[in-house]
């Protein structure tokens, strides 16, 4: 199942089934978004997206320290920033934004699942799919709860691709 996110408000992309890295619809008219709205907290998903780690990371460490330290805006940034980290190979600080995403989205915000979901990406590719596995389960539970067809569809992805590994 092919799910298409963005569109409305920013580019649209969609998730490889075997990487679970976005690919953008049409490369050009991404670029051209990002140059008109580089202040956008969606920019640094969308310089990544375009292979611009570089300038994504760039981007990102302005954006979250735009941002009031402890707060949901804040925590949404480093998020962001530390899929820039995982998509450089940086697991390290990857992991280090999403701990402190995770102690400010805490409990049952639905937000949280954010950090569950890309916290799992981030262990499939270092090779730990059983850690992969539970986190992918803890963000596929607060999606559920909070009923986005469309996230839930991203998660579920996310854990099927997973449970592929495991299956190995």
């Amino acid at each position: 199942m092919t799910v298409v996110f963005g569109g409305a408000e920013f580019p649209a992309y969609v998730i490889d089934d075997e990487t679970l890295r976005e690919e953008l619809l049409d490369g050009e008219e991404t670029r051209e978004w990002v140059e008109e709205t580089p202040e956008d907290p969606h920019a640094v998903a969308l310089l990544r997206m375009l292979g611009e780690l570089d300038a994504a990371l760039a981007a990102g460490q302005a954006r979250l320290a735009e941002q009031d330290a402890g707060s949901s805006p804040w925590a949404l940034a480093a998020v962001r920033l530390a899929h820039v980290h995982h998509w450089r190979g940086e697991y390290a600080p990857a992991h280090a934004l999403l701990d402190a995403a995770e102690e400010i989205l805490a409990g049952d915000d639905p937000r949280a699942a954010l950090v569950h979901q890309h916290r799992a990406k981030v262990l499939l590719d270092e090779g730990r799919p059983e850690e992969a596995h539970a986190a992918a389960s803890r963000a596929l539970a607060l999606r559920e709860a909070a009923g986005d067809a469309g996230l839930i569809a991203s998660t579920r992805q996310t854990l099927r691709r997973i449970e592929r590994d495991l299956a190995r």
